[in-house]
């Protein structure tokens, strides 16, 4: 089989989509492209490929585009993309506005390409593991899911990260939309959702830098997601503790281990294997793979639109809560 010739738009994330293209068996990638010129040279050089500082020159000669750009640009570039016949793989969130991502849902189904959202959680092997622990039934029936996404950036007012916006909100949409996407995979459809955020800590920001948002599900599972950008100091007891009816499940902060604890004491159900190489771009092979292989036999991505408006959507809701709970 052919290769797929690939490129990446955006050489921040897209760092590690580079990387990732360059390890995978599909993939040939021909292109990096930023605005920073030296930057993309640099990147080129080393993964041994072409360069460029404007995206829609080198577009003709690729089959497919990962868009790691600024939220505020990704509807239009993928529209842009997707109108040319490329398949693309786009970081997240889709869009801004719900109107934007039907936009680019319908352009892709009518022209035909593969449109995949970069939600990297999802397909690392230890969420894999979580998954298949909850599904499982060994441990019973989900009670309670707290997760916690806690992170400081320095402020920055002025960039386009500041701008509510251009971010499509705060932290909650542009980081924990993750973890959103991972309470609904693995807890399933919501029912009420609530929301608090503050800027306290992160004035800089237009939006909340730090979000409490809580969920109810049909199932009348609860879960509760902590996330910042404004916290200096941190001990962060795991990124997901799940308690259920017959045991309790954790996933590490590091996101390669699952910790089970039910009558038959505790078990490591998974662990990062010591063959897995620790070199850029690993994390996102994952995706990466799994998006090549949606092109490659036609199958539907995982993580496509209509599967990613689920989490913004239960995002947007919370954000119009104002504290009160809110029926999906």
């Amino acid at each position: 089989m052919s290769k797929i010739r690939t490129a990446v738009v955006g050489l921040n994330m897209g760092l590690d989509h580079a990387h990732a293209y360059k390890l995978a068996d599909r993939s040939e990638l021909r292109w990096v492209v930023d605005l920073d010129e030296a930057k993309a040279a640099k990147v080129a050089e080393e993964l041994g490929c072409g360069y460029a500082t404007d995206w829609t020159k080198i577009i003709d000669d690729v089959d497919a585009v990962s868009l790691c750009t600024p939220h505020h640009l990704h509807a239009p570039q993928a529209l842009t993309a997707i109108a040319a016949g490329k398949h693309v793989l786009l970081e997240k969130p889709l869009a801004n506005s719900e109107d934007d991502c039907l936009n680019v849902i319908r352009a892709a189904e009518q022209n035909n390409v593969t449109l995949m959202l970069a939600f990297v959680v999802r397909f690392l092997p230890a969420v894999r593991k979580l998954k298949e622990a909850v599904d499982s039934g060994k441990y019973g029936k989900p009670i309670s899911a707290q997760g916690w996404v806690e992170a400081f950036l320095t402020p920055a007012p002025g960039t386009w990260f500041a701008s509510k916006e251009k971010l499509g909100g705060g932290c909650l949409f542009s980081h924990g939309c993750h973890y959103i996407d991972i309470l609904l995979y693995l807890l399933g459809e919501p029912d009420k959702v609530s929301h608090f955020g503050t800027r306290v800590g992160t004035d800089w920001m237009e939006g909340e830098g730090t979000s409490h948002g809580i969920i109810e599900f049909k199932s009348g599972a609860l879960a509760h997601l902590v996330t910042s950008w404004g916290m200096k100091y941190k001990k962060t007891p795991a990124k997901f503790q799940i308690h259920l009816t017959e045991g309790f499940l954790e996933l590490d902060n590091s996101m390669w281990t699952v910790t089970a604890i039910s009558k038959d004491g505790t078990e490591t159900l998974y662990q990062r294997p010591a063959e897995y190489p620790s070199r850029r771009g690993q994390n996102v092979l994952f995706e990466i793979e799994h998006f090549l292989e949606c092109i490659a036999t036609g199958q539907r991505p995982e993580t496509d639109g209509h599967e990613i408006l689920k989490s913004h959507r239960t995002i947007w809701a919370m954000y119009g809560s104002g504290g009160v709970p809110v029926t999906l």
